[in-house]
């Protein structure tokens, strides 16, 4: 595994609870921002920025690195060993006979602090990005109806599923289901896997989903796991009312984050675009 995604792998592990699937944290969607640039973080970022915030009691949502930290004038206190390591992407020069306009990038990370172990810096004045900065008191039905009917996609009556062969979804009616929430958090679950099909995020490749291997299997039923529990944060629904929360299926997934840890960094990455596009169409 790359170096730099490691350290991001380190430091969730370090922050993770034994035999609690992290994903039904609400904490993940609180939006994190770079307290200089105001963008908000995206992907793996966010997720690992806002765990330690979470665990570590921070208030603040701002974050920056030491020399940004400098440049604003602030000073780190008590802060020796608290920096999180974030990930970006570094363009590498052309080597001699690449094809014209082909790019080649290399994974790096830099160390941020959370703006509660800084003293000097004011954040009043900053500008937030607003991306991530979505409502938490959203209507579960809503969300089902608005993205069904935006792409297209059929439901019909059955046990849950969705069908990627012709891109539909199967779901018993709600009075069929234990519980309302129980109904919308397997909802967002087969609406999850949708979005992996050709004509959205694409997760599935051109042969509509087929799985080389039990990894990229199990990769794909943690993005939509991981999705439907930040849909159902969002809308004040219980995101384990669904799963089979026994301790086997617990230490099922632990075992594969511990294992796969470089497969779940992708599924954690995968599950924000999913979630992001069944809510605004982003990402497609």
């Amino acid at each position: 595994m790359n170096k730099s995604m490691q350290k991001v792998v380190d430091t969730l592990q370090a922050h993770m609870e034994e035999g609690v699937l992290v994903w039904h944290n609400p904490c993940l969607l609180r939006s994190q921002s770079n307290i200089v640039t105001g963008n908000a973080y995206r992907g793996v970022n966010q997720f690992v920025t806002a765990m330690v915030a979470d665990t570590e009691g921070y208030q603040s949502a701002f974050w920056a690195t030491f020399n940004q930290i400098k440049a604003l004038g602030g000073n780190l206190v008590n802060a020796k060993g608290k920096g999180v390591p974030i990930i970006f992407y570094k363009s590498l020069p052309a080597t001699h006979g690449e094809e014209e306009g082909q790019k080649r990038f290399v994974i790096r990370n830099s160390h941020v602090f959370n703006l509660d172990l800084v003293s000097g810096i004011d954040t009043d004045s900053v500008n937030v990005d607003p991306v991530g900065q979505a409502s938490l008191d959203q209507d579960a039905q809503a969300v089902v109806t608005a993205y069904l009917e935006r792409e297209k996609l059929s439901v019909s009556h059955g046990s849950p599923a969705y069908v990627p062969a012709i891109d539909a979804v199967r779901m018993p009616s709600v009075n069929e289901v234990l519980t309302t929430d129980e109904y919308y958090s397997t909802y967002f679950h087969e609406l999850a896997h949708s979005t992996g099909h050709p004509r959205r995020l694409c997760r599935f490749g051109t042969d509509v989903g087929r799985f080389e291997s039990k990894e990229e299997y199990s990769k794909e039923e943690l993005v939509a796991e991981i999705t439907a529990a930040m849909l159902c944060h969002g809308c004040g629904v219980n995101s384990q009312s669904s799963i089979k929360n026994s301790a086997a299926y617990i230490q099922g997934w632990s075992r594969f984050i511990k294992q796969e840890a470089e497969a779940f960094l992708a599924a954690v990455n995968q599950a924000y675009k999913a979630r992001a596009f069944i809510l605004e169409g982003e990402g497609a």
